[in-house]
Protein backbone atom coordinates (compact mmCIF):
# COMPACT_ATOMS: atom_id res chain seq x y z
CA UNK A 1 0.00 0.00 0.00
CA UNK A 2 1.43 3.71 -1.15
CA UNK A 3 1.68 6.11 2.03
CA UNK A 4 -0.38 8.33 0.47
CA UNK A 5 -3.35 5.20 1.17
CA UNK A 6 -1.91 4.41 5.05
CA UNK A 7 -1.45 8.17 5.85
CA UNK A 8 -5.50 8.88 4.58
CA UNK A 9 -6.63 5.89 7.08
CA UNK A 10 -5.26 7.31 10.27
CA UNK A 11 -7.70 8.72 12.57
CA UNK A 12 -5.36 11.14 14.82
CA UNK A 13 -1.96 13.40 15.29
CA UNK A 14 -0.80 10.35 17.63
CA UNK A 15 -1.38 7.60 14.84
CA UNK A 16 0.40 9.72 12.31
CA UNK A 17 3.44 9.71 14.96
CA UNK A 18 3.38 6.13 15.47
CA UNK A 19 3.12 5.36 11.73
CA UNK A 20 6.17 7.74 10.91
CA UNK A 21 7.94 6.22 13.73
CA UNK A 22 8.34 9.47 15.02
CA UNK A 23 8.65 10.31 18.66
CA UNK A 24 6.54 13.19 19.95
CA UNK A 25 5.87 14.78 23.26
CA UNK A 26 2.01 14.68 24.14
CA UNK A 27 2.09 18.14 26.19
CA UNK A 28 3.31 19.77 22.22
CA UNK A 29 0.49 18.19 21.17
CA UNK A 30 -2.09 19.10 23.16
CA UNK A 31 -1.46 22.68 22.88
CA UNK A 32 0.08 22.89 19.25
CA UNK A 33 -1.36 20.21 17.48
CA UNK A 34 -3.55 21.79 14.31
CA UNK A 35 -0.48 24.11 14.49
CA UNK A 36 2.04 20.86 13.68
CA UNK A 37 -0.31 19.35 11.41
CA UNK A 38 -0.78 22.24 9.43
CA UNK A 39 3.27 22.88 9.16
CA UNK A 40 3.27 18.99 8.56
CA UNK A 41 0.94 19.11 5.30
CA UNK A 42 2.23 22.46 3.99
CA UNK A 43 5.89 20.89 4.16
CA UNK A 44 4.54 17.41 2.25
CA UNK A 45 2.74 19.84 -0.19
CA UNK A 46 6.12 21.18 -1.49
CA UNK A 47 8.11 18.18 -1.05
CA UNK A 48 5.37 16.29 -3.07
CA UNK A 49 5.25 19.39 -5.63
CA UNK A 50 9.47 19.09 -5.71
CA UNK A 51 9.76 15.46 -6.29
CA UNK A 52 6.66 13.80 -7.32
CA UNK A 53 8.56 10.26 -8.20
CA UNK A 54 10.74 9.51 -5.35
CA UNK A 55 10.44 5.83 -4.25
CA UNK A 56 8.02 5.20 -0.90
CA UNK A 57 10.96 4.42 1.42
CA UNK A 58 12.15 8.26 0.55
CA UNK A 59 8.73 9.65 0.49
CA UNK A 60 8.34 8.03 4.24
CA UNK A 61 11.72 9.24 5.48
CA UNK A 62 10.74 12.49 3.95
CA UNK A 63 7.50 12.66 5.65
CA UNK A 64 8.82 11.51 9.57
CA UNK A 65 11.55 14.00 8.71
CA UNK A 66 8.91 16.74 7.57
CA UNK A 67 6.69 15.79 11.10
CA UNK A 68 9.86 15.47 13.29
CA UNK A 69 10.30 19.16 12.22
CA UNK A 70 7.08 20.46 12.66
CA UNK A 71 6.69 18.76 16.35
CA UNK A 72 10.42 20.58 16.75
CA UNK A 73 9.41 23.92 15.81
CA UNK A 74 6.61 23.85 18.42
CA UNK A 75 8.48 22.37 21.16
CA UNK A 76 11.21 24.30 20.92
CA UNK A 77 11.23 27.41 23.32
CA UNK A 78 7.23 27.56 23.04
CA UNK A 79 7.37 29.69 20.19
CA UNK A 80 3.47 31.42 20.20
CA UNK A 81 1.24 29.88 16.53
CA UNK A 82 2.46 32.21 13.50
CA UNK A 83 0.60 32.86 10.30
CA UNK A 84 2.65 30.11 8.05
CA UNK A 85 3.73 30.95 4.63
CA UNK A 86 0.72 30.38 1.91
CA UNK A 87 -1.81 30.89 4.57
CA UNK A 88 -2.81 34.30 4.69
CA UNK A 89 -3.45 36.19 7.58
CA UNK A 90 -5.08 34.61 10.30
CA UNK A 91 -8.74 34.33 11.10
CA UNK A 92 -8.79 36.56 14.13
CA UNK A 93 -7.07 40.12 14.49
CA UNK A 94 -6.62 41.60 17.63
CA UNK A 95 -6.71 45.60 18.16
CA UNK A 96 -6.42 47.86 21.05
CA UNK A 97 -9.47 49.51 21.49
CA UNK A 98 -9.72 53.39 19.88
CA UNK A 99 -10.39 54.12 23.61
CA UNK A 100 -7.62 52.87 24.79
CA UNK A 101 -9.27 50.33 27.24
Amino acid sequence: MALADELAHVDCAEDLFARLGVAFDPRVLAVHRLHVLRRFGIEVRRMETLNPSINETERGRQHAQALADAHAYFASAGRPAEVLPGLGRGLVQIRSHPSGV
